[in-house]
């Protein structure tokens, strides 16, 4: 019960207060956001710029070589400290389990998380998953089947998503 009320504090999502899934998730997540606010940039939440994001896509999208709008897409608000009911960190909401098979260290800072994403989205895409597939993967969370019996709001919002991406970007990378 306690991390559900933590998990409601960072994000003012009344779900939070009664979903006991994704408590693995959630828990990494939190431990992150708690060591970034400790740690790296203390109590100061300052909210990134929506030019410095867009500067921050284009950089993973030339290195990783994915789409930039793809990216784009994963970002649903621009707060880096956004933090979801399926454990998603940080601007693109990246699982923890993605985000700790990257090579990067603070999921919090959005420079990190954006290239982090990037590089998940590369892997995934050599891996042979489609845009819309990854985009549900990132939105609703790696355990998707967990997501789809809840029938939370995320997986729709999900599948929203990546039905205006097909829809919108159809024949980019």
């Amino acid at each position: 019960m306690c991390i559900n009320v933590v998990s409601f504090l960072a994000g003012l999502n009344p779900r939070q207060l009664i979903n006991p899934s994704f408590f693995d998730e959630r828990v990494t997540a939190l431990y992150f956001l708690v060591k970034d606010i400790v740690v790296d940039t203390g109590i100061n939440l300052k909210e990134i710029s929506s030019e410095d994001i867009d500067i921050l896509l284009e950089k993973a999208s030339d290195i990783y070589d994915v789409d930039k709008n793809m990216l784009s897409v994963l970002i649903s608000k621009p707060h880096q400290y956004s933090l979801t009911l399926t454990g998603g960190m940080g601007l693109t909401t990246i699982s923890c389990y993605d985000f700790l098979r990257s090579s990067f260290s603070n999921p919090y800072n959005s420079e990190e998380n954006i290239m982090a994403a990037a590089e998940t989205i590369s892997r995934l895409q050599k891996s042979g998953m489609s845009p819309e597939d990854i985009i549900v993967r990132f939105v609703a969370g790696r355990n998707m089947d967990n997501v789809q019996v809840l029938a939370n709001s995320e997986y729709k919002r999900a599948h929203l998503l990546a039905n205006t991406y097909r829809i919108n970007h159809a024949g980019l990378k």
